[in-house]
């Protein structure tokens, strides 16, 4: 007996009846059983028409489960469990259910970003950023279509002129007649009336600019903004630029970033609020994560296989190759960290100054599961760990300024790991002055405890849950030490072979501890009150093979001897890996940036193509200065690292060039036997001037902001015209029929009247 049968069993029988139960059940087929279930419970309790009544309320609101779950393939698994456990926790069925309803239309409602489905694979995700952005690159093309018709109708008088403006002061009433004249001349046509006739004396006759190519970017700017209001994407800054602006919009590359970075951390929220990130679990974060990195991951190393840079030595590497030399190596990242850290703790011990451990945890609304037994957490009010972490940055952002306050320094390292579930937590392996400890201390406990401090006290007890804090014993081991097992745990876990306190190896948990960051953004070193580990990793390119490279450019730039030797005390250290010694020399612990002898030199990139720039000899000047700056993808000025700026006496600084290789990235086994210097950079797109002239690269005046949004207000005005609807309807129109005809052309051709089968006679007639 079918679902129906059985509960149309205890209705009343009537063909009535029959169709409302069919109509309630047939949308639910995976729900009818528990609806009917509580169907017959209702008509044994109540009578069939209470039943009814019963039937038709509760089941308003409720979703078909496999119509969602069918959508999202990848997770379905995890989103049937998580529904399963709603209902289970439903002091009722039917309430269950709603709760697992609401909660499964909310998960489609996030999981579908626009139209891209959340859980598709890259390749889904990389066409559909190329659809956005082609639509805007589109919107963009057409809008300069309609602005060319719109200056060729105003020019030819089709386009009626604006109302005169009311003015307390105006000009002559011959030039304000004058220009009416000349305004009813020109909107002497069928297709518009001459202006309003007003009183000459209080109006202000103005003239109408031509519409320009910044009304273009002004409106598919806002339509791109509309775009990434609809996908839940930060647009680009207001502040920049209007054409850095559309190009950021019109360009894939942005939308596809943006999408890969929303698509993962919505999945990755589903996941936690679906119960599947936690020790029991998937921990740290879920498998799917997992698998979408070590995807992510493969696909770049792929591409760095498949390309190679070239110097002007002649050395070719592949971008692999270079990668594994520098720090995306996880083996020459974990040494530098460790360098610095036990070499910071030999300066710390040198200066008498005192470690400590602290340990920050975030309250429990921002935990999904509790520790001891993997339990969803009522508590939790569906904070994401990047919430999390921000909330942690604002408890520090608030010790740093009482510490200000106080004009206590500290200086160390802070490393970021999640818990279990997902959720991070700080450990900070701080240095300061003896006499500093316990007002440091008191103050960061004071901040990390603020929030829901019944949390803190379990049987009377206050515990250590929130805030821990460990003096370092040197005679149990070094500070070093407190944090090696922390750094190799969150980078690659191949130097401690034992299990965390999860009992999960450090190989398996490594991954996921990079996926988590990679997914969340979410830094995971940092280390505070040191010298600048650009100047560090910066000066160290100067090798023994520099030698005579370096004694070429000081006799060359001539530097203040001040300034070269603190230079070369400075490369000295770094080359042999002193970090103390280097933090000795560059002023030591808690010393300012501006205070450092040594900083980055940082300056705009020049564009060393041929063409960048012309000279006049009439007036002895050079044009084309915009074109000599580097710009980037969209636009934007260059700015790149050529060295260090080495100060000697107040007032007296010198520059030392570090970058003595230049680069060339091209395709693996591509330019062979092709000179190096004869690879050039691209030339600048042409302009109005031609490049065969050598001309300046003339950029056409932007207008000021209230020419542009009165230019956009009237641009927007006439597409909401009559003339304007009317030519956007006979396009359709012209569309339609090339559609159709084309549809006849092509189209199969008809079958003969005269069948091709043999012709039958009857045998009487033969």
């Amino acid at each position: 007996m079918s679902t129906l049968e059985k509960a149309f069993a205890y209705s009343s029988g009537t063909k009535d009846c029959y169709l409302f139960l069919q109509e309630r059940f047939a949308p639910l087929p995976s729900l009818a059983d528990q609806l009917a279930d509580g169907y017959i419970y209702v008509s044994k309790q109540h009578g069939h028409a209470a039943a009814n009544r019963w039937l038709r309320r509760n089941s308003q609101g409720l979703v078909e489960p496999s119509f969602i779950l069918g959508r999202f393939l990848p997770i379905r698994g995890a989103l049937t469990r998580a529904m399963n456990a709603l209902v289970n926790r439903g002091s009722t069925t039917i309430e269950g259910l709603h709760a697992a309803s609401e909660w499964l239309q909310n998960v489609e409602k996030r999981l579908v970003i626009g139209s891209l489905n959340a859980t598709h694979d890259d390749d889904a995700l990389v066409d559909y950023a190329q659809a956005q952005a082609g639509a805007i690159d589109k919107s963009a093309s057409l809008l300069i279509g309609d602005i060319a018709r719109a200056n060729r109708l105003q020019r030819l008088g089709i386009f009626p002129p604006p109302k005169p403006k009311m003015a307390a002061s105006a000009k002559p009433l011959r030039e304000q007649f004058r220009a009416y004249q000349d305004a009813c001349a020109r909107s002497r046509n069928q297709f518009a009336r001459p202006p309003v006739i007003g009183n000459f004396r209080f109006q202000r006759w103005q003239f109408m600019r031509p519409l320009c190519i910044s009304v273009v970017r002004a409106s598919a700017i806002e339509q791109g903004r509309h775009r990434c209001a609809l996908h839940g994407i930060a647009p680009p800054s207001d502040k920049l630029p209007a054409k850095t602006q559309l190009a950021r919009l019109s360009c894939s590359l942005w939308w596809r970033k943006k999408l890969r970075t929303i698509c993962g951390r919505t999945v990755e929220q589903v996941m936690r609020e679906a119960h599947r990130v936690h020790k029991q679990a998937g921990i740290y974060c879920s498998d799917f994560t997992v698998e979408r990195r070590r995807s992510q991951k493969f696909r770049n190393n792929a591409l760095l296989e498949t390309l190679e840079a070239i110097n002007q030595e002649g050395q070719v590497f592949t971008l692999a190759e270079l990668a594994e030399k520098g720090l995306a190596n996880p083996d020459h990242r974990r040494a530098e960290l460790m360098l610095r850290i036990s070499d910071t703790e030999a300066e710390a011990r040198r200066l008498g100054h005192t470690g400590m451990f602290y340990t920050m945890t975030t309250p429990s609304k921002f935990h999904a599961v509790i520790a001891n037994n993997c339990v969803r957490n009522r508590k939790y009010q569906g904070a994401t760990p990047r919430q999390a972490q921000q909330y942690l940055q604002g408890l520090w952002a608030k010790i740093r300024a009482k510490l200000a306050r106080d004009n206590i320094g500290v200086y160390g390292i802070r490393v970021v790991e999640p818990h279990h579930d997902g959720t991070p937590h700080w450990h900070l392996l701080l240095w300061m002055k003896p006499e500093d400890e316990t007002t440091v201390t008191e103050t960061m406990r004071e901040y990390a405890e603020e929030s829901q401090q019944e949390e803190l006290f379990s049987r009377g007890r206050k515990t250590t849950a929130r805030f821990d804090a460990k003096r370092i014993d040197y005679s149990k081991g070094t500070a070093a030490g407190y944090v090696a097992k922390y750094i190799s745990k969150n980078i690659n876990g191949e130097q401690f072979m034992d299990a965390d306190k999860y009992d999960h190896s450090m190989t398996e948990s490594a991954p996921r501890i990079e996926a988590w960051a990679s997914v969340w953004g979410i830094r995971q070193f940092q280390f505070l009150g040191l010298p600048s580990v650009t100047v560090w990793r910066e000066v160290r390119r100067l090798t023994e093979k520099q030698d005579q490279m370096l004694k070429d450019w000081e006799a060359a730039t001539n530097p203040h001897p001040c300034a070269a030797l603190r230079f070369e005390q400075i490369r000295k250290a770094a080359n042999a890996g002193q970090w103390d010694q280097f933090l000795r020399l560059m002023g030591g612990p808690m010393t300012k940036r501006k205070d450092q002898p040594i900083k980055p030199w940082v300056e705009t990139k020049m564009n060393m193509g041929a063409n960048i720039e012309a000279f006049s000899h009439a007036t002895g000047e050079y044009y084309g200065s915009e074109a000599m700056v580097a710009k980037g993808r969209y636009g934007e000025e260059q700015k790149v690292t050529f060295g260090l700026v080495a100060t000697g006496r107040p007032g007296f600084s010198s520059e030392y060039m570090t970058r003595v290789y230049k680069w060339q990235v091209r395709a693996k086994g591509a330019g062979v036997g092709v000179d190096f210097q004869a690879v050039g950079e691209a030339e600048s797109p042409w302009t109005r001037v031609t490049n065969c002239t050598q001309g300046p690269d003339i950029q056409p005046r932007e207008p000021s902001p209230a020419e542009l949004k009165a230019q956009l207000a009237r641009f927007k005005e006439w597409q909401r015209s009559d003339f304007y609807k009317a030519d956007r309807e006979a396009e359709y129109q012209d569309a339609i029929a090339g559609r159709e005809a084309a549809i006849k052309l092509f189209a199969p051709p008809p079958p003969s009247p005269y069948s091709e089968e043999e012709e039958f006679f009857p045998p009487e007639l033969c």
